[in-house]
Parts: C-alpha cells; structure tokens; sequence
C-alpha cells in the first residue's frame, strides 16, 4: 500500500475547506462558540479539525471509508491482519481482547504483573483469573516479566484456560522471551494475547526489540501515545492471526469504546503512522543516539547507575529498550520519590520513580540540550547525598482468588482500615504506583504480604490507587460481611 498517503487526514481538510454551516455537534461549532481563552491557546485549525461522524468522514465503529483505509495501512505497516483505532487507550483494547476471547466463568491465565486494565477487562467479561507470578530485579528494585517456565506450569495445572495474556515489554523497557511464551501458549491451544503498551515504536528501528506480532501472537494492543508523536489517549490494536474472530473484537469496541470518537486523535493516528512508515528509522536513530549520549554523560558521574543491556539474561529479561533511560539513585541516599521532587523543583519532570529508580523516556521529540539540563541537576543533587539507602519490598504472590472479579464487583462492599483487613476480600482494584500494578483484584483474599506492601509504597511516598488515603492511615474497598 502506499504508505504516503494519510487518507484520513486528507479527508477532514477536504471537508474544512467546504466550509459547511454546521448544526451539529460538538457544541463548539468548529470552535464559533469555544472560549475565547481556548481559542487564542490553540487557534482555529485546532476546533476546525475536531469534527463528528459527518458527510465523509466515516463511522470509527463502522468503519468502510477513509477510517477503514488508515486503519488498513497501519495494518500494511505493521504486518499484520487488521489493526483497530483506539481513542480510549490501551485500556480499550485489553478489554476487547479478553472479550473476543473468554466467556463468562473461561479461565484466562495472566501475569501477575499485568495492567490494572486487564482486570478490569476480566470483570467485565466475567472470565476466571489464574496469575502467574513475574520475577524480580533485586539489583535495581524493579519487577520484570515472567519466565516461560512459570507460565507453562500454570499452563499444564489449568489446561481449560482459553486465553493467555502477557504483559512485555515493562514499563522500563524489559522485554520478557516473548517467543518462547507465546510457542508455549500455541503449544496448549491457547490464544496468545500481549498488552505490548510500551512497544508501538518496535517496528520501526532494528535497535529495538522485536514486537510480539512477528513472534507469532494471536493479537497485540500498543498505546501509540506512550512513545510515537501522537497525543495521549490514542492507541492500536492489531490481530495478527487467523484464529481471531475480527468482527468479535470490532463488535467488542463498539460496546466499550465512546459512540463519539475523537477526530483529533484518529486524524493524528493517521499522520503519525505515514511519518513512521516514511522517516521511523532516521527519527529513531536520533532519539537513540540522544539516550546513548545520556547513558555515557551520566555514567560519568559517580553517584549513579543506569540500566542497560547488562540485564538481559535470556530468561525474564530477554531484550532491552534503549529509549528508556532508568537511572538508580540510591547510592544518594535519595528514594526515587523524593529525587523526582528534587528535579521538578529544578525544571525536569521525568516519566515516573519508585523506590530505587527514576525513569524517564528520550523520544523523537528529545534534544541532546535536554539532556545537558539534566545532567546539570544531576550534578546538583550529588552535593545532597546521605547515608540513607531505600530498597523496593519484593512483589507478593496473589492471594487466594475467593471470587470471580465480576461476581465480587457485583457485590456490596465496605471500607475498612487496611491493617483491618487481613483474611477479608478486597472489592475493588488496589494498584501502588509505581509500579501501577494491582496487588489487589475484586474477589482476592487480603493477606498480610499485601497489607505490608502497600503500608510500605505509602509510607514511602507512593500513591495507592483504588484506596482511600488520610493522613497516615489507608483504607480499602472490602467484600461487606467480613472474611471468607
């Protein structure tokens, strides 16, 4: 396909320059009636583009017209069979996969360390979690993947699972032996399913790991908006095999995602794929260039260590992105939390720290000048240095699954101090951020390993979604009526 074309885009500047009255929606009225405050931020061209479903423009959830043909050259573009827009995030294509896949009371095996996205994709199917249980990176405090050995043994203890989703690369750039896992999954019958969220730029530089669709998997879900140009909230979902039902997963988004999708992000969807199918490798080769120039600048300076190759063992961690720049700052005495504080207060904002680590991404959109500013910082913060040492509390096993994530959000529930709760069920999601991972799932018997991870990420400064924070007490979401 012609992979210059952005048919999308082209359409809604052919209908801008018609200059229709429009007695529809939005309320702006190609942005006639926004503020005017708004409008001197952005401009005219901003409001002209964010159009509803006109003459011409196509339906995102029936699509047949220029949408269906973006949608089929990023399709071209990335090998596969189709691929869906997603304006609702990556969130919106996890659930679809699990839709398209598992029934209500169908196991489907995931990764302890999965999005909190998938469990909200299982509560609404109504499917049966079994989790697999990921390793951990001592040396820098960091949750990896999983091995192909323990999900194969979760495999052979639970043949009647129907799905398998697989949650690689990590949030820092691990990339898990995908295709080791995935034979596995196919090896047992099984659709394999990969939330690759931090992986949409995979394809298009060979310094990159390999993305999951050209091992093999059945579909794959990328958040575009996590490292390509485009703006947040737009991702793609790609089916890559045969065995997956297409008109199931588009019906499935046409339930979950909104009736009124945003002519903005899919028109960026558009322009930003023909920017990467006609400058990916020369873009990428700068922004690689700009964090190998990071890694050597910082490596200089003695208080510091940053995550490289080095961790790649062949097992949990199989491949490792270069973009993504995690530096370790304990050896300052800071924890990961308090040092981002350090760089906001001196004019850099970073993607997220932990307990060890601060994480930050060198886009296409980085300038070796931004990395200059840092390193200054960083030079800055070393004149602070302590004695303090923080370490990141291994990651505890799931607890007992006492109900169904559906049949357990389907029921009353309670609040209670978390010190409370050992032995109750937890309601709702409970996900310490970092690492955004849920400890706790509707439906889990609380134990005291995730009363003490959670007391542990808050006492040190983490945000606990899903749970009600005053002062120095937490409180969580609990099955009304006490323990199970």
């Amino acid at each position: 396909m012609d992979q210059s074309k952005a048919p999308l885009y082209e359409a809604v500047k052919k209908y801008i320059k018609k200059e229709m009255v429009p007695f529809h929606m939005p309320g702006h009225s190609q942005g006639r009636g926004a503020p005017v405050s708004l409008k001197r931020i952005f401009g005219k061209d901003f409001f002209d583009f964010d159009l509803t479903e006109v003459s011409g423009l196509d339906y995102l959830h029936h699509a047949r017209g220029v949408i269906k043909e973006a949608e089929s050259l990023a399709a071209d573009l990335y090998k596969v069979k189709r691929t869906f827009f997603l304006v609702n995030g990556t969130t919106a294509g996890v659930h679809a996969m699990i839709l398209a896949t598992c029934k209500e009371g169908e196991k489907i095996i995931v990764g302890r360390n999965s999005h909190r996205s998938v469990i909200g994709g299982i509560i609404v199917s109504g499917a049966n979690p079994v989790f697999v249980h990921p390793e951990f990176n001592e040396e820098f405090g960091i949750i990896t993947n999983l091995t192909p050995e323990a999900l194969e043994e979760t495999i052979k203890k639970n043949r009647d699972a129907k799905a398998v989703l697989i949650t690689t690369p990590n949030y820092y750039g691990f990339q898990g032996n995908i295709k080791k896992m995935i034979d596995i999954v196919h090896k047992y019958g099984m659709f394999a399913l990969v939330d690759e969220a931090h992986g949409a730029h995979f394809p298009f530089n060979d310094k990159f790991p390999e993305s999951a669709i050209y091992y093999g998997a059945d579909m794959v879900v990328q958040s575009a908006h996590k490292t390509l140009p485009t703006l947040t909230q737009t991702s793609l979902l790609h089916i890559v095999s045969d065995k997956i039902n297409a008109d199931a997963v588009e019906q499935s988004l046409a339930v979950i995602e909104t009736s009124s999708p945003s002519y903005i992000f899919m028109t960026f969807l558009d322009v930003v794929r023909r920017e990467m199918a006609l400058h990916g490798k020369e873009l990428w080769d700068r922004a690689i260039e700009i964090s190998n120039y990071a890694r050597e600048k910082i490596s200089s300076l003695p208080d510091y260590r940053i995550v490289n190759e080095r961790v790649i063992n062949g097992n949990d961690i199989s491949a490792f992105d270069p973009i993504k720049l995690t530096i370790n700052v304990e050896n300052l005495g800071f924890s990961g939390f308090a040092f981002e504080s350090f760089l906001n207060e001196n004019g850099i904002e970073i993607e997220l720290s932990d307990l060890q680590n601060i994480l930050l991404f060198i886009t296409i959109g980085n300038r070796k000048s931004d990395i200059d500013s840092l390193v200054k910082v960083l030079k800055k913060a070393e004149k602070r240095k302590t004695k303090k040492r923080e370490k990141m509390p291994p990651f505890p096993v799931a607890g007992r699954q006492v109900f169904s994530p559906n049949d357990a959000f389907n029921m009353d529930y309670e609040i209670k101090e978390l010190s409370e709760t050992k032995g109750m069920v937890s309601w709702g999601i409970v996900a310490p951020y970092p690492p955004g991972i849920p400890i706790l799932a509707p439906g889990m018997e609380i134990d005291s390993d995730a009363i003490s991870f959670i007391k542990t990420m808050y006492r040190k400064g983490g945000m606990i979604q899903g749970a009600i924070e005053d002062g120095e007490k937490i409180y969580v979401r609990v099955i009304k009526g006490g323990r199970k």
